[in-house]
């Protein structure tokens, strides 16, 4: 039975080569909360002290354990490791690894994944053990569950741990290894409260209660393994953790296996025989056998329904390419003729509920005409601060008919206006730019020339990163340019082709409305020395007439047109 569950990580090996999970396989998910005691499990299993230990979280990503059967003669013996007695191999790599070097190489190959500080990585680190000393089996140790984040760890690496455990034991092939403590109350276990919205029924739930020789004077765990407190239809097993007392002692883990065995068959005769870390390796091992084999209808029929989808990609990929250089042609002359149909509107679905291509793009300049036009200057200012503005501009000497330079000091906060709605539709275009060339690659182009597709793409993508960046530093360059030299030709065109200059000498009943508004609030809030505004600018006819003026001018031009 050992062969069937090799057999499956060659298919594991094979997928992961695809770099993606076609099919859902197997496979035994170790979970828990830090310091429950996962690493000390783990290696019990193992027989031997692989795995870096630490204060804080330590395993940072993935790691996939493999423990293969190899007593003496073996095959696998005689091709790879005839000279050792047990040894460790790592993904990808081809190098035998002895048992005492693959705890550093853990730690190097998890800082090389998910850097020195304590981020995680979602990328697996594959470590296949063989020994004479081991059971047949696979199992996956993920990071564990931490409430609060400390040192170098992100804001959210709870949520981060979370989905990364969610992504392995939501496979409802996978066999839920939930590892808790004895001495804590169960109902706080974080993993068993994942477990059960995956697997509300715990059919394919397993439990390790771990530190049974450390819970308080006074009390047992007979209940919890009797199966009355944890609802999980796989069984409950309880074991005895090497302490970090006896880790710094130099025990051995053979050492520990005896002491466990002991206190067994002291503490809890009647179970001692369904319960410790040499029970548990059988039972998972069973577990993972018999599972395997109830899998393997529903795997087959997805596998060969995998292998006629791929059978009918092939088949639209159409003969061979004789000539390479003019089918890249053709394949690029195609995509530029679909880019440029697709602008045009000459290739678009007129039944589409939305707008796209071209029209999408039209619609984000109106948008911006719409957000440009939106300034309305006399809601901006009330009539106190265009006053004021009037007279801090004249100084000594104020203006016979027009303040030009308040003109210029109103209009220059309004420009900044035009400033982030005009960046953000460059960047709305761009983003459809992007788009539109994703869709101009035709579908037979991405089945059958994936690479050209990604090419197409990352070089047009990076020629519109570019354009883009180049197109905003225009942009604020013009609005620059605009705010150093306010253009007056507008409001001079206004007041040379109408009646104002008449209206000035009748009376101030005859003039247009003043679309200023008074602000009372702006008065009580503002003052002059010791006196109101109201009080120190006592508002003059002419000071009303300017205002006019300025507010005809605002309402009759486009504050965009500077």
């Amino acid at each position: 039975m050992d062969e069937l569950i090799l057999c499956v990580n060659k298919l594991q090996d094979q997928f992961r080569s695809f770099s993606q999970k076609p099919v859902d396989l197997p496979q035994i998910i170790v979970v828990g909360s830090q310091s429950t005691g996962k690493s000390s499990v783990l290696e019990s299993l193992v027989r031997r002290p692989i795995l870096p230990r630490g204060i804080g979280m330590i395993t940072r990503c993935p790691l996939i354990l493999r423990l293969v059967h190899c007593p003496k003669g073996d095959k696998l013996r005689k091709r790879r490791g005839e000279s050792y007695e047990e040894w460790g191999e790592f993904d990808k790599d081809g190098k035998i690894y002895d048992i005492g070097d693959i705890k550093s190489e853990i730690e190097r190959r998890t800082e090389e994944l998910a850097g020195v500080s304590k981020n995680i990585s979602y990328t697996p680190i594959v470590l296949t053990i063989f020994s004479p000393h081991v059971l047949t089996l696979t199992l996956v140790d993920l990071p564990g569950i931490t409430k609060v984040a400390v040192e170098d760890q992100p804001a959210d690496i709870e949520d981060q741990i979370v989905n990364l455990i969610n992504q392995f034991i939501k496979n409802p092939k996978s066999i839920i290894l939930a590892v808790i403590t004895a001495n804590t109350d169960m109902a706080t276990h974080e993993c068993l409260k994942m477990a059960m919205k995956v697997d509300p029924d715990g059919t394919r739930t397993i439990a390790v209660v771990t530190k049974l020789d450390i819970m308080d004077k006074g009390t047992d765990a007979t209940e919890i393994l009797t199966g009355k407190c944890i609802p999980v239809k796989l069984g409950i097993i309880g074991v005895v953790n090497r302490s970090q007392e006896d880790i710094n002692n130099g025990k051995s883990i053979e050492d520990t296996l005896r002491d466990e065995d002991d206190f067994l068959q002291k503490k809890y005769p009647a179970l001692a025989d369904t319960n410790g870390s040499k029970y548990l390796a059988k039972k998972l091992q069973e577990l993972l056998i018999k599972h395997i084999i109830n899998c393997v209808p529903a795997m087959t029929q997805s596998l060969l329904k995998k292998i006629e989808a791929c059978k009918s990609v092939l088949a639209e990929c159409g003969t061979e390419v004789r000539d390479e250089k003019a089918c890249l042609d053709d394949t690029l002359n195609t995509f530029c003729q679909s880019f440029i149909k697709i602008v045009k509107g000459e290739a678009v679905d007129v039944q589409s509920v939305s707008l796209t291509g071209g029209a999408k793009i039209c619609s984000l300049f109106k948008k911006l005409d719409i957000s440009l036009m939106s300034v309305k200057p006399c809601e901006k200012y009330c009539l106190e601060q265009v006053i004021l503005a009037i007279r801090q501009t004249s100084s000594v000497e104020p203006p016979l008919l027009f303040s030009e330079r308040a003109f210029d000091e109103l209009m220059r906060p309004l420009l900044e206006h035009t400033r982030k709605p005009s960046l953000l539709c460059i960047d709305e275009v761009s983003r459809e730019l992007k788009s539109l060339c994703r869709n101009s690659i035709p579908q037979e182009t991405a089945t059958r020339f994936p690479a050209v597709a990604q090419g197409v793409t990352k070089v047009v993508d990076k020629m519109i990163d570019d354009l883009t960046g180049k197109t905003k530093e225009y942009v604020l360059q013009s609005i620059y340019i605009e705010e150093q030299h306010i253009t007056r030709s507008q409001i001079l065109k206004i007041v040379n082709h109408s009646n104002l200059l008449s209206v000035l000498n009748k009376d101030l009943g005859l003039l247009p409305g003043n679309p200023f508004k008074s602000s009372p609030a702006f008065i009580k809030k503002a003052k002059l020395k010791d006196f109101t505004i109201q009080e120190s600018l006592n508002p003059a006819t002419k000071d009303v007439r300017h205002c006019i003026i300025l507010g005809v001018r605002s309402t009759r031009s486009r504050v965009g047109e500077h």
